[in-house]
């Protein structure tokens, strides 16, 4: 019997590895054109055309790689769901999880809802490497007025920006986009908002979706953002502490009145107690 599965991604895998031969062997000629346009001319080529095709023939190895994974069936999934909160802030970021390099995948959906100005986000980096952001709204009017920034958590300093008009930090983004941008290991804070100048009312609901890898990924970690919870305070922290807080809080309040309620030190109903209470001690 054929397996017309395990030939589909035999000759998958054969298509890819020729481009990857192809891929090497148009950097190689790019090479020396390049070095024989200088001896030629003295003149100071276009920088990175050949670091652009060494970084392409990168991103095709990640893909063949991250199929022979997806058909090993060795990938994991995980979700979770997070609610928003009413101040959002890097005090109240809700966390999206670790990324590690060749390991975990992090995905967030989410949304900027009628009047929500901002959300924002918290994840972690177990190692210094080239790293992907993938963002994705529902429509293009939304794709338009998404702002994704990057934060240092411990420094606060701005990383990427996804306004073209933040300078350095709009060229990170672009190579966060393209995989290129080394992250380095540490905390960082994602900022999702609006444009400034666009929707400056926050009429405009925004569903998005932010992807962050170092590579392949074996783990899938999905973070799935609820509305604001009737059962959490403004900064996200729940209003009751469960069944356990409540059945201390109702004792205590149950001793404190039976306390209240007894008789002044000195009386003979306070003494007949206290008589009571070394009787049973002795």
């Amino acid at each position: 019997m054929v397996d017309y599965v395990g030939a589909g991604t035999k000759a998958a895998n054969a298509e890819a590895a020729a481009l990857i031969a192809k891929n090497a062997a148009i950097l190689a000629q790019a090479r020396k054109d390049t070095a024989k346009a200088i001896e030629d001319s003295n003149v100071k080529p276009a920088p990175n055309a050949a670091d652009d095709l060494a970084a392409i023939n990168e991103q095709v190895k990640v893909l063949v790689d991250q199929k022979e994974i997806d058909d090993s069936g060795r990938k994991q999934e995980y979700q979770k769901n997070t609610n928003d909160v009413q101040i959002d802030n890097n005090m109240t970021a809700r966390d999206i999880g670790i990324l590690r390099k060749n390991d975990s995948r992090l995905n967030l959906f989410s949304s900027l809802t009628e009047g929500d100005k901002v959300d924002v986000f918290k994840f972690r980096v177990t190692t210094t490497a080239n790293t992907k952001l993938g963002t994705l709204a529902a429509d293009e009017q939304s794709k338009e007025l998404l702002r994704v920034q990057v934060f240092s958590k411990s420094s606060g300093a701005l990383i990427a920006d996804q306004d073209p008009k933040s300078g350095d930090a709009y060229e990170n983004f672009k190579a966060l986009q393209a995989g290129t941008f080394e992250l380095d290991k540490g905390d960082y804070l994602v900022r999702v908002s609006r444009l400034p100048g666009l929707d400056v009312r926050s009429e405009k609901a925004v569903q998005y979706v932010i992807q962050l890898s170092q590579g392949v990924y074996r783990n899938d970690f999905d973070t799935v953002e609820k509305g604001v919870s009737e059962d959490q305070d403004a900064f996200g922290q729940p209003l009751s502490l469960g069944a356990g807080h409540d059945a201390l809080m109702s004792g205590l309040s149950s001793a404190s009145s039976f306390i209240s309620s007894l008789p002044a030190i000195g009386t003979s109903a306070t003494d007949k107690l206290t008589g009571a209470m070394y009787d049973a001690l002795s």
